[in-house]
């Protein structure tokens, strides 16, 4: 496999400052800034490398603008200042984690980057709720760490066996919608005006996990008085 080396322009004679090792926390769906700076910010343009310690073996690899890992994903944070070498990684996946290597002319800076990835909170356990006719109904359902946004999960229903729920069906078109509350780790489902039919089995499944919910709907109970009028 042939990798295309991110050439970028740096100061020549650029001396990192702060070269110690430095960890930084992130989530998966995130963004995650690698700081990294020439001692003089505005010095003249050289030459130098982002690296990635490769998982199993002691290898550094040159990350590349243009691969398919990164392509779209990576882009410096100079800020038109040319001794600012940092490395912005955007939509942020578990295979991002690991020790990052700014080397400029051999003055090199290490970055260990963990990326969180979503846990759930109630993993493998079945919630029950009630709700009734013509209502709504929030499903819950949410990571342990509300910053981090999993790769891919899905709404399924059980009926003989579990079917993904078709959000864009007439069934369930325009009642139903994610209510994350500008949370990416907040998966909850809203649904509105209940019919009995919306009763049964609910899955929040990721492929780390997943949560049930036993969902009851109730019609509405009406109260008649002697003057023949009805409440609910």
């Amino acid at each position: 496999m042939i990798v295309k080396v991110i050439d970028w322009c740096v100061p020549a004679g650029c001396k990192l400052k702060d070269g110690k090792q430095e960890k930084i926390t992130a989530y998966t769906g995130g963004s995650a800034l690698l700081p990294c700076y020439c001692t003089d910010p505005q010095a003249t343009p050289g030459r130098f490398t982002w690296k990635k310690l490769s998982t199993g073996i002691v290898i550094w690899e040159e990350m590349s603008s243009e691969s398919g890992q990164y392509r779209d994903r990576v882009q410096l944070g100079n800020g038109h200042s040319p001794g600012n070498l940092s490395l912005l990684i955007s939509l942020l996946t578990e295979e991002d984690r690991g020790w990052h290597r700014c080397d400029v002319e051999g003055s090199i800076k290490d970055i260990r980057l963990t990326v969180e990835g979503c846990s759930l909170t109630n993993h493998k356990t079945t919630l029950p709720i009630t709700a009734h006719t013509g209502g709504s109904v929030l499903l819950p359902c949410s990571c342990t760490e509300l910053r981090a946004k999993p790769e891919t999960f899905t709404w399924m229903k059980y009926n003989q066996k579990w079917d993904r729920i078709p959000f864009e069906s007439d069934q369930y078109r325009d009642r139903v919608q994610l209510f994350n509350g500008h949370s990416p780790g907040n998966l909850s489902l809203l649904i509105s005006h209940l019919t009995e039919e919306d009763g049964g089995d609910y899955r929040c499944y990721l492929e780390s996990g997943y949560t049930d919910i036993r969902l009851t709907v109730k019609g509405k109970t009406l109260v008649c008085f002697l003057s023949a009028k009805c409440v609910e």
